[in-house]
């Protein structure tokens, strides 16, 4: 595809040329390099950027552009055993019109990240009131407690009302999901939210879990 063709190509869609949009931005930016600026700050930021996709792509994080096929396919195993879009969306934290457009074709590409949380979702969720040992839930719940939230707080974010009654033993699939889902969202903000405890009188805490008393002045 020549350039011309690309530039009528990104205009019918309502977008404007990339070298445009690079246009007014600062060197070292990568839209600069793409919108055809090849000083070494451009050119840096382009190797930097593909540097960090091959390390993405080799951790298993790479989050390019897919074919929506293999997600679109699961989706329609899914609903034939009675897992509907809600319980996708909420083991996946992926809105309801994304799927929806993956489901009926509309969305024929998707990024990489979508399609493996998409692809992830299990039978199980066809009964999520169906009971999973609660071991590896109580794991989180427990890191969570000892970061600083209280039991009424995770409670809340979980969406009940109430303090956090789950047995020890078995939990339902449902829950499980969400604990984990709850988790994940937490330390993704570096647990910003969580109130660790006071500190015991004349103690200080240099890092977090260790205590060192303090002599009186």
């Amino acid at each position: 595809m020549t350039g011309h063709q690309s530039t009528s190509k990104l205009a019918s869609r309502g977008l404007k040329p990339t070298a445009v949009l690079a246009a007014n931005r600062a060197h070292g930016e990568r839209i600069r390099y793409l919108g055809g600026c090849r000083c070494d700050a451009c050119r840096r930021a382009n190797t930097d950027y593909e540097r960090a996709r091959v390390k993405a792509r080799n951790e298993g994080d790479w989050n390019g552009i897919v074919p929506a096929f293999r997600a679109r396919t699961h989706l329609i195993a899914l609903s034939k055993i009675n897992v509907g879009r809600r319980a996708i969306a909420d083991a996946t934290d992926i809105g309801n019109s994304i799927l929806h457009e993956i489901k009926t074709g509309r969305r024929k590409n998707i990024r990489a990240r979508t399609e493996r949380k998409i692809l992830a979702v299990t039978v199980e969720m066809a009964a999520p009131r169906a009971m999973t040992d609660a071991s590896d839930t109580w794991k989180l719940l427990n890191e969570l407690l000892e970061k600083g939230y209280k039991k009424y707080q995770i409670a809340q974010k979980l969406g009940y009302s109430k303090s956090l009654q789950f047995k020890r033993d078995l939990i339902t699939v449902h829950n499980a999901f969400k604990v984990r889902r709850l988790f994940e969202k937490l330390k993704a903000t570096g647990f910003a939210d969580a109130k660790p405890a006071a500190l015991p009188k004349n103690t200080t805490s240099p890092k977090r879990g260790m205590l060192v008393h303090r002599m009186e002045d």
